[in-house]
């Protein structure tokens, strides 16, 4: 369920789109709403508590200086820009086994309590596996949209990228300096820092 942040009342998300991402291919979903986060600099609002994600907890993925580094983040977490009508809700570990159902329902009862317009969901599949019948679905009453890039496992980041331009295209959330009309560039995307450890800190040198 949600819990907000701190003891403020929880915020009014009605009409908002709602974004999130399936843990899925090199991570590619969640490695897109990193750059949407971080972006447009979205505010933490609150935890999205439930025991069907494995339990994680780490340092603040979007520091920017030392006084926030030192933040907690844990597996789900919701963030806000209600100038943009958008909240997203990150999930940074995998489902413990058999909860995934368990998750769907008490995701879809949130959705529905908070009475946000639509979801669109952020998903990635092998490359291989490709199907049409993959892009087909149902979503329980509630307007629903997945985008979905056919990738592979190894550096996904110009796999993330491409998926954040493509939903970028739809909601319009980054504007290109150039031309207001034109999609946004790789350079328009801001990088958190955190993604310097995506492949791990590097060889140590006492091994050489």
């Amino acid at each position: 369920m949600f819990v907000p942040c701190g003891s403020s009342a929880p915020p009014d998300f009605e009409g908002f789109t709602l974004l999130l991402p399936a843990v899925s291919v090199g991570n590619v979903g969640q490695l897109a709403v990193d750059l949407v986060i971080f972006t447009l600099d979205m505010p933490k609002v609150g935890y999205f508590y439930t025991d069907c994600l494995v339990p994680m907890v780490g340092n603040n993925p979007y520091a920017t200086a030392e006084e926030n580094s030192t933040e907690l983040s844990i597996n789900a977490e919701v963030y806000s820009l209600p100038s943009k009508k958008l909240v997203v809700l990150q999930i940074r570990s995998p489902f413990v086994k058999n909860k995934y159902r368990s998750f769907c329902q008490t995701l879809l009862s949130w959705v529905k309590s908070s009475r946000c317009a639509k979801v669109i969901l952020l998903s990635s599949s092998h490359a291989y596996q490709c199907d049409d019948q993959q892009l087909h679905g149902c979503s329980n009453g509630i307007q629903m949209a997945v985008l979905l890039k056919f990738c592979s496992e190894g550096d996904n980041i110009p796999d993330a990228l491409a998926l954040v331009n493509y939903l970028n295209e739809w909601l319009q959330l980054v504007k290109s300096e150039q031309n207001s009309t034109a999609p946004a560039t790789p350079s328009q995307w801001k990088i958190p820092h955190s993604w310097r450890l995506l492949f791990g800190s590097g060889l140590p040198p006492a091994l050489f």
